[in-house]
């Protein structure tokens, strides 16, 4: 059964078709899910998706997880994906179609706010005793959304310029580099 997460942008500014961010963060807990009748939080590992993005597999770009909505994808060079410390960083050229003009006008407008989310299948995980706590250790990353609502509180997704991308995905790092060790004072 595909997992879908959805993460919650902390940020968002227009300017450009490319659209850019985080679509999954490592290490930061979920909200809490509901899976096959089971409540839990969950936590992706860093390197979770690296055996996807080695084997070169086409993940897709989507709105609302909505296959009839494509956005991008890695097989024709419109989506990139990339794993650094921080998380699943992606980088997309939104399309001159009626769906991708809609999605730009509604973050220009703030109704989508830039939430993120992904679609994957488990591959290894491990639990906590009362099974309450799911680390996701790899996965197969089967494809990522710009939704209404998120799973998870903690990444961001904005649409600008793709040098304005580089730089913002730059502060971003930094940005959690000092929110980490202000967690750890």
């Amino acid at each position: 059964m595909i997992s879908r997460r959805a993460i919650t942008a902390t940020e968002q500014s227009i300017d450009g078709r490319t659209l850019a961010g985080y679509a999954a963060v490592y290490g930061q807990e979920s909200r809490e899910l509901v899976e096959n009748g089971k409540r839990f939080t969950e936590r992706i590992a860093p390197s979770a998706f690296d055996d996807t993005l080695k084997a070169g597999a086409d993940v897709k770009l989507y709105y609302n997880h909505d296959v009839s909505m494509p956005l991008a994808r890695t097989k024709s060079g419109t989506l990139s994906l990339k794993s650094d410390r921080n998380g699943l960083a992606f980088s997309a050229m939104l399309p001159e179609t009626t769906l991708g003009n809609d999605v730009r006008a509604l973050l220009e407008r703030g109704d989508l706010s830039g939430e993120m989310s992904f679609g994957f299948y488990v591959e290894e995980d491990s639990w906590n005793k009362e099974r309450t706590e799911r680390l996701v250790k790899r996965a197969k990353l089967v494809e990522i959304s710009i939704v209404q609502d998120a799973a998870y509180p903690q990444t961001s997704s904005s649409l600008r310029s793709v040098s304005a991308a580089y730089t913002d995905a730059a502060n971003l790092r930094l940005a959690l580099h000092f929110r980490r060790m202000a967690e750890h004072v």
